[in-house]
C-alpha cells in the first residue's frame, strides 16, 4: 500500500534526498556516505528509514553495488526535482537579498522564439534591468510537464496537447502554419513551382509523432493521396534541423513559418513553394490554473502580446 502524502512529509528529511541522489550517482552505499559526509552505518540507517517510509524496497543489492529498481528510479527523479526547486529558491533568495533583482523562468515552443520571445525579452529587460531570466525551448508536451513540476513559471505553448488542458490558464498569441524548407545546397532550392506530390520520393526530416505539426503534415499527405515517407529523421531540435539541412542536399524539413522566415532571411534555408493548407492550434501564454501572477510575469505576458500585434 502506498503511504499517504502526510505520512511521507512528516518523515522525509533533506538528508534522505541527498542520500538517494548520492546512491544514484555512485552505486555504492559507502561512497554515497562519503559523498554526503556521514558514516556508513548512518547511511544504512537512513536508507532503511527511506524504504520504510515508502513501504517498499527501492534498490537492488548485489556484489557489484546498489542499483535503483523502478520504484527507486521514480523516487530519485522526484528527489532531483526537489533539489532543483530548492536550489532555485535559494538562488532567488540570494539575488533578492543582494539587490540583484527578480528572477523569471520561461519555456517556449520553437515557433515562438524568433519573433515573440526575442521581442518580449528585450522589452522585459527595459522594465527590469536587473532581471535574471532562464529560457527553455521544447515541445508543448515537455513544457507543460515542466510547468506542472514547477520548473518554469510560465510557458509559450499549446495546452491543447494535454489531456488535462483545463488545468491551465491560456492567453492565445499566434496561429502557426507549416513551411517546407531545404538547405542552400539542395537542387530544389531553385524550383519555382512544386507540389507535395513532387516531393514524395525525397528524404524527410520531420517532427516526432506525438507533436501536433507532425499530425498536420501526415494529414496533408493523406489529402494529397500519397503515402507518408517511411524513412524519416525525427527531431524537435532547431539546431539539429539546420545542421542536417546544411549537410544533406536531398533533405526536406518542416518548420513553423516564423522559424522558416528567420532562417531564410539569414540564407540558412530556402522555403519551397509548396502550400500546406492546415494550420496548427495557436500557441500562447500558459500558466497553471490559479497561479498568482507576479508583476514580472504580467509584464512578460504584455510584451508577448505586443510582439504578436507587431507582426500581425
Amino acid at each position: 500500500m502506498i503511504p499517504s502524502i502526510s505520512h511521507i512529509l512528516r518523515r522525509l528529511r533533506g538528508a534522505h534526498l541527498a542520500l538517494l541522489v548520492a546512491l544514484d550517482d555512485t552505486g555504492s552505499l559507502s561512497k554515497a556516505a562519503d559523498r554526503i559526509g556521514v558514516s556508513q552505518p548512518a547511511a544504512t540507517k537512513a536508507l532503511r528509514e527511506i524504504e520504510t517510509m515508502f513501504g517498499a524496497q527501492l534498490f537492488n543489492r548485489s556484489s557489484k553495488g546498489m542499483e535503483p529498481n523502478e520504484l527507486g528510479r521514480s523516487i530519485i527523479r522526484g528527489a532531483l526535482r526537489l533539489r532543483a526547486e530548492v536550489t532555485a529558491i535559494r538562488n532567488e533568495m540570494a539575488q533578492i537579498l543582494s539587490g540583484a533583482g527578480v528572477r523569471l523562468s520561461v519555456g517556449a515552443v520553437m515557433g515562438a522564439v524568433p519573433v515573440v520571445l526575442s521581442s518580449a525579452v528585450a522589452a522585459l529587460h527595459q522594465s527590469y534591468p536587473e532581471l535574471s531570466l532562464e529560457v527553455s525551448e521544447g515541445t508543448s508536451a515537455n513544457l507543460l510537464r515542466m510547468l506542472d513540476q514547477r520548473l518554469i513559471d510560465l510557458a509559450i505553448a499549446r495546452p491543447s496537447v494535454s489531456p488535462h488542458s483545463n488545468a491551465y490558464d491560456f492567453t492565445p498569441l499566434n496561429p502557426e502554419h507549416l513551411l517546407l524548407v531545404v538547405g542552400p545546397k539542395s537542387p530544389l532550392a531553385k524550383r519555382r513551382k512544386l507540389k507535395l506530390q513532387d516531393l514524395a520520393g525525397c528524404r524527410w526530416l520531420v517532427f516526432p509523432p506525438q507533436m501536433p505539426m507532425r499530425r498536420l503534415l501526415e494529414e496533408e499527405f493523406v489529402d494529397a493521396g500519397i503515402d507518408f515517407p517511411v524513412s524519416v529523421i525525427e527531431t524537435d531540435s532547431t539546431f539539429a534541423t539546420t545542421t542536417f539541412l546544411g549537410e544533406y542536399e536531398n533533405l526536406i524539413a518542416v518548420m513553423p513559418n516564423s522559424v522558416a522566415d528567420y532562417m531564410s532571411a539569414r540564407k540558412l534555408v530556402t522555403v519551397l513553394p509548396v502550400r500546406i493548407r492546415r494550420q496548427a492550434d495557436p500557441y500562447g501564454i500558459v500558466t497553471r490554473k490559479g497561479t498568482p501572477i507576479s508583476p514580472v510575469m504580467q509584464r512578460f505576458t504584455d510584451a508577448c502580446l505586443q510582439a504578436t500585434l507587431a507582426v500581425t
